[in-house]
């Protein structure tokens, strides 16, 4: 085989490989999207309950993003956003890797998909969720420490895991059984309290 015939030879298995690791990428897309789809469907139903209760909650959402308002009283509201993000890649946290997964290897058939939850003012994402082509997902974080399940499940049961996270957000608002607020270690200048800024105060879960 001469040079240029060589040449062809080695980007065309680039391409096969190219192809296989794309394919793989939309497949983990793709049920994140389905993923998507259903949770903030049925987050969204759970509101009802919160509102039957007398609270007050409302939804905006789109295909990728979700923005839930929870309020408890004049004053006291939390919101949560969660949004999917574009792409696909290997997870590295031990949790939410795919049990039939290391985080030692980076297969692209072992690509996820991800959806992040946070909760203005703070800007760090305060849930992740890792959700996998064969429609399985896992989430840590702020509202639900550490969960999994299928995209497919009985709605019963992702209704029960958006109950949690709305239990959560209630919190946010005023803290329940379990839950306190505390003041925060950081200084509050003279200038943030002048602008109006939030107090440093944060809620905290009791383990």
């Amino acid at each position: 085989m001469d040079f240029d015939a060589g040449a062809v030879a080695r980007f065309r298995r680039y391409r096969k490989h190219a192809d296989a690791t794309l394919g793989d990428m939309r497949l983990a897309e793709e049920a994140a999207r389905a993923f998507c789809e259903r949770f903030f469907e049925e987050l969204e139903y759970c509101t009802r309950y919160a509102n039957e209760a007398g609270f007050e909650a409302s939804t905006d959402r789109s295909e990728r993003r979700m923005r839930l308002k929870l309020s408890a009283a004049e004053g006291a509201g939390a919101e949560v956003v969660f949004a999917r993000l574009e792409g696909a890649a290997h997870e590295t946290e031990e949790f939410l890797l795919h049990e039939t997964l290391s985080r030692h290897t980076l297969p692209s058939e072992g690509y996820s998909g991800r959806v992040l939850g946070w909760a203005p003012p703070e800007e760090e994402p305060c849930q992740t969720f890792s959700v996998y082509r064969d429609g399985s997902w896992r989430t840590t974080g702020l509202l639900v420490e550490r969960s999994r399940g299928k995209t497919g499940d009985p709605k019963e049961v992702l209704r029960g895991f958006c109950l949690r996270i709305l239990g959560r957000v209630v919190d946010l608002c005023a803290p329940t059984d379990g839950v306190g607020r505390v003041w925060r270690t950081e200084k509050y200048r003279l200038s943030e309290y002048g602008r109006g800024a939030e107090p440093p105060v944060e809620t905290r879960w009791l383990k």
